[in-house]
């Protein structure tokens, strides 16, 4: 438990409620939410790190059970938490949010459901991108908020389509992860 890439996830699990209030308060402040949600990158990057070095490995670079369910939860934490504080001050449609917030509940819920029958499913492509895309969208919403109001009519709607079609991917890799639960339950 106690590796270098489980710091960081723990530090921003921690730092998550500073980060989503400073959005709530002020949607001008999404560089230091910008700067926090790129910091999950690095997490995996040094827990990988160590499976081909070795020495980084010995100093703490390690994948571990542990990070491999705690990354996860942390990320959906703070999509959660800035989507609600998105929600709140008027950045992120309300239908959108709440469509987000709903599909994330339910893939966790089916994640939550296979791995306690014994079904582990490994996180599709359609998954992260769906995601990646979701998210994107929304950091394109908070820095609409700092354009003037001519471009941000234009970004606005293109980064709203851009959620709803990332939200619908998800959902559907979150079916596709139903369905490979209940297959491998059957087998089993």
């Amino acid at each position: 438990m106690f590796t270098v890439p489980n710091g960081l996830t723990l530090a921003r699990l921690v730092m998550t409620p500073w980060v989503v209030k400073r959005l709530h308060d002020d949607p001008h402040t999404w560089p230091t939410a910008a700067v926090f949600a790129f910091s999950d990158l690095f997490d995996g990057m040094l827990a990988r790190a160590g499976e081909t070095r070795p020495r980084l490995a010995r100093l703490g670079f390690r994948t571990s059970e542990f990070g491999r369910k705690a990354d996860p939860l942390t990320d959906k934490v703070f999509t959660a938490a800035v989507v609600g504080a998105g929600m709140h001050n008027g950045v992120i449609p309300k239908p959108l949010g709440a469509a987000s917030l709903a599909q994330k509940a339910a893939v966790s819920a089916v994640t939550l459901w296979n791995e306690s029958h014994g079904a582990e499913i490994a996180v599709s492509t359609v998954g992260k991108r769906s995601e990646f895309a979701t998210n994107m969208a929304y950091g394109v919403l908070f820095m609409a908020t700092s354009l003037p109001p001519a471009p941000r009519r234009v970004v606005r709607p293109i980064a709203t389509a851009a959620g709803v079609a990332g939200v619908a991917a998800a959902s559907y890799a979150g079916y596709t992860y139903w369905r490979a639960g209940r297959v491998a339950r059957q087998g089993s």
